[in-house]
């Protein structure tokens, strides 16, 4: 570029900084668009050569020119691509963020070989690419290590229970008869399919009052009403299209008022749903749009690593008793300013620590899909506190359409008083807990778990009668996010790494079957996963890679983000975590997704971990060493997410159920003698998470339906 006039470089490279950048890259991404089209992106960005034809270039100085600044781009950006993290929470609108120059928002596509050549399709996945090629050799090497690691007397265990088709009258109907509060909590990372128990207990006539007490809009599930149209709720309940129902948003929970009314409370406004007597919103902790930029601003160089929802600054402010709450919107308006204007303080702090003003944060928030327009007008408002009590009071105070205000906690007590029963309806899940200590540097900023719904219930614990009900989804386990997680098929982050969608594994042409007994025949007698290449008419792929891969795109499991479309990373079922959260909260469990199983050869169940780490050093946990070739075993201490990265699953296999199949759907369900006893290998499967988790599974479920769920009980 320095062989051309300076004005014309600054010029071509200031129209680059300030485009799209998959307009400076279109022509080196060659498939595998899901949020924008070539025929889209021509809509909205001009191509490189254009904008370089525009300053004045020749035909021949323009390629020369853009084929420079490309090849900079793919080796500057290879590196900074190659951290995008997965976001970290269950069924939320991920977030696309923006570094200080280039967006993210659909680079998600580009991979990069040898030379910064770009990857795409099935190529990302190749054994001997990049990523791929040191997992390989990562894999390899822990299993040199590891591959004379002695059999345990666990892997021997025998399965012999025998399960049957119960009912929920027989079932269900009694746990809910027997208790006041019923706490639906998420078992492992979230996702798990809560909403079918939620449903099943707030049809309960006895159930008077359905409530969200904590967390904010960075969960999500979706809510098929009475006449079959999908709701896709944040904080309402999911009990508000049960009628009959009073639901409740508690004074614990974070909310963001004009993201509640715009995205939640229009759809029940447009479809002519009464919710203005059985919706009653508490004391909320108010998500201010200074939140959300500074949530931006916090991610400002590692992007896609948060919601964008706002949820660590907003409960940094409560943690600091330094934010707004609902009260604070309808009260004394002069100390309501005052009170936000001194927790504006992070927000100026933050721009400072950054080292760029306003104009360019702007610049960032306003590209960005995911930030809402009040939340870009705040940055250009001359007075952001009178900017920020006028949006409400058109939003809040003087919205008719707003939900009635209430102390829910009184009502909640109440209720209890009166003989009524409670329903408490959980975000996220036990793990993503700001309390999980094992897995505390990646988990959400409430505290998720059954113990802090109860408390952020501010019931009377010492008299009510509670259950808890665990949910899990298997097989096909996932993850979301950042962070260990030992029975993962590949490393957490390894698809982030790369950049992995569902059109790359498309392209890989995976054989489900074919891989799946592939994969599990490398399951060796001591119960490590012995490392081995895939390979089909497509190329060579890590083993766990094709695994993970086919799982994600299999028509059963579709194990991809809601909103980004990105990969959720799968594994075995995790006993030795399942058996910690079964201590914390209690053994009732429900088993979502069971009928997957129905396409399973043989499937494995995680009973133990063996620590290995690469250099043969130690680490310690709660006063706890671990040296390689330590056991981490069902019900021991489990340790924390540094020790947790280096731990591999030790598996014990079982047969699938593809003769008898149980998907409510199938013929062999459809004709089944009811009440049916399970299949054989069903049974195997659910005595051994008992077994190794003291768990008591009370139900399945055999269909993505709300009313595909199996109540089940021992045969004697």
């Amino acid at each position: 570029a320095t062989q051309f006039k300076p004005d014309v470089v600054a010029a071509a490279t200031s129209a680059a900084i300030s485009g799209c950048l998959l307009a400076l890259l279109s022509d080196c991404t060659v498939e595998g668009y899901r949020g924008g089209t070539p025929k889209r992106m021509a809509k909205t960005s001009k191509s490189l050569e254009d904008l370089l034809g525009e300053v004045g270039l020749t035909e021949q100085k323009r390629a020369r020119v853009s084929e420079g600044i490309k090849d900079l781009l793919v080796q500057q950006l290879a590196p900074f691509l190659s951290n995008i993290a997965e976001d970290d929470r269950e069924d939320v609108d991920d977030a696309r963020l923006a570094s200080s120059t280039l967006q993210t928002k659909d680079t998600d596509k580009l991979s990069f070989g040898a030379a910064g050549s770009v990857l795409v399709g099935a190529q990302k996945l190749h054994a001997s690419q990049g990523e791929n090629k040191k997992l390989v050799e990562m894999r390899r090497g822990v299993w040199e290590s590891l591959k004379d690691f002695q059999r345990i007397p666990e892997l021997d265990y025998k399965p012999s229970a025998r399960y049957r088709e119960s009912t929920e009258e027989a079932v269900l109907n009694p746990i809910i008869q027997s208790k006041q509060v019923l706490v639906v909590a998420g078992g492992f990372f979230g996702d798990e399919g809560k909403g079918k128990t939620v449903d099943a207990i707030a049809r309960h006539p006895d159930v008077k009052i359905v409530a969200r007490v904590n967390s904010g809009e960075n969960a999500g599930h979706t809510v098929i009403g009475p006449t079959g149209i999908k709701y896709h709720f944040h904080l309402c309940p999911s009990g508000l299209l049960t009628p009959g129902k009073i639901n409740c948003v508690g004074p614990e929970c974070v909310m963001d008022p004009v993201s509640f009314m715009d995205r939640e409370i229009s759809q029940l406004i447009r479809d002519k749903v009464s919710y203005k007597d059985r919706l009653f919103i508490g004391n909320c902790h108010i998500v201010c749009p200074h939140h959300k930029l500074l949530d931006l601003m916090a991610s400002w160089s590692r992007p896609n690593s948060s919601t964008l929802q706002g949820m660590a600054p907003v409960h940094a402010s409560k943690a600091r008793r330094a934010g707004l709450r609902m009260d604070h919107i309808f009260d004394d308006r002069a100390a309501a300013v005052k009170q936000l204007e001194l927790d504006m303080n992070s927000y100026w702090s933050a721009l400072a620590g950054l080292g760029i003003d306003e104009k360019k944060l702007f610049e960032v928030a306003s590209a960005n899909p995911k930030i809402q327009k009040h939340v870009v007008d705040f940055i250009t408002a001359p007075d952001k506190a009178a900017y920020v009590f006028e949006l409400y009071d058109k939003t809040v105070v003087n919205n008719p359409d707003f939900p009635l205000r209430a102390d829910v906690s009184h009502m909640l007590r109440s209720t209890i008083k009166e003989g009524g029963k409670l329903l408490l309806e959980g975000p996220q899940s036990y793990w993503l807990s700001n309390c999980a200590e094992k897995f505390w540097s990646s988990g959400t900023s409430a505290n998720t778990c059954a113990a802090g719904m109860l408390a952020a219930s501010r019931i009377n614990l010492q008299d009510a009668k509670i259950a808890v009900f665990n949910i899990h989804k298997t097989p096909g386990s996932s993850r979301v996010g950042a962070g260990a997680c030992p029975t993962s098929f590949l490393p957490q982050n390894h698809f982030s790494s790369i950049s992995a969608t569902k059109d790359d594994f498309d392209a890989m042409k995976l054989d489900w079957r074919d891989v799946s007994n592939h994969f599990f025949k490398s399951v060796q007698p001591n119960g490590l996963v012995k490392p081995e290449i895939y390979t089909n008419s497509t190329g060579d792929y890590d083993l766990g890679v094709a695994m993970a891969a086919a799982t994600c795109i299999h028509p059963t499991h579709r194990e991809f983000g809601v909103t980004t479309g990105k990969p959720r990373v799968v594994g075995f079922f995790d006993c030795v975590a399942h058996c910690e959260m079964m201590d914390a909260q209690g053994p009732l469990c429900s088993l979502g997704a069971l009928d997957r199983g129905d396409d399973y050869d043989e499937y494995g169940v995680c009973i133990a971990y063996v620590f290995q780490h690469p250099e043969g050093q130690s680490m310690t946990s709660n006063g706890k060493e671990y040296k390689s070739g330590s056991i981490i075993r069902a019900g021991d201490q489990l340790p924390t997410q540094p020790i947790l990265a280096y731990c591999h699953p030790v598996v014990k296999l079982i047969k699938g159920w593809r003769d008898t199949p149980i998907y409510a759907g199938g013929d062999w369900w459809k004709n089944r003698k009811q009440p049916v006893e399970l299949p054989q290998h069903v049974c195997e499967f659910l005595d051994i998470i008992e077994h190794f988790t003291g768990s008591k599974i009370i139900s399945i479920g055999n269909g993505p339906k709300g009313d595909e769920i199996v109540y089940i009980e021992k045969c004697a």
